[in-house]
């Protein structure tokens, strides 16, 4: 999967808020509440139709829009990147202990469970 620019990763973020798939104009609508500068909905459209063509959306026909939904969701794309992350290490002993070694408490007790195999 490709990286995503600033709007891909907000309209992602709609989409993965979402309980359902959503359509353009839902995208279209919830981005410009937060934004003082309304986009165009050619401009959502676009961005969208260029999710799918990076594989972060799928879509289907409903009526005569599309409705889209993440392939992934939000977490599994987090541990995806992470993993792709460490692949590109050199010294992946040393990516994982730089890692770990800015874990709070929380997270470091999280990751040792997942590690014994519990949640």
């Amino acid at each position: 999967m490709r990286e995503l620019g600033s709007l891909e990763r907000e309209a992602m973020e709609v989409v993965w808020g979402a309980e359902e798939p959503v359509v353009v104009h839902d995208v279209v609508t919830a981005l410009n509440a937060r934004r003082a500068q309304p986009l165009a909905y050619t401009t959502v459209m676009t961005v969208m139709n260029n999710l799918v063509a990076k594989e972060w959306l799928a879509r289907h026909r409903v009526g005569r829009a599309f409705a889209y939904r993440a392939v992934q969701d939000k977490d599994s794309r987090t541990a995806r990147a992470m993993a792709e992350a460490l692949a590109e290490s050199a010294d992946r002993r040393a990516a994982l202990a730089g890692f770990v070694g800015r874990l709070d408490a929380a997270d470091a007790a999280a990751l040792r469970a997942a590690l014994e195999g519990g949640e």
